[in-house]
């Protein structure tokens, strides 16, 4: 699984962030089928206990998309 650069960049820039199940920083180029993680805006939780893929799915499908203007 691979996550679109653009769509990162957004994500990274964007109000929300994902941690690990100790509540450190993900380091998008070693994400672990081991590992589940959160997703944040802030200290609060929007969505808890996501795989690998789910982390790729939504930042992918919620940051990747292009703008029709």
């Amino acid at each position: 699984m691979k996550i679109d650069e653009d769509a990162l960049k957004n994500f990274q820039n964007s109000k929300f962030n994902f941690v690990d199940a100790k509540g450190n920083d993900v380091d998008f180029s070693n994400l672990s089928d081991d590992v589940k993680y959160t997703l944040r805006d802030g200290d609060a939780i929007v969505q808890d206990d996501m795989s690998v893929k789910d982390v790729v799915d939504t930042i992918n499908d919620e940051y990747g998309a292009e703008l029709n203007v």
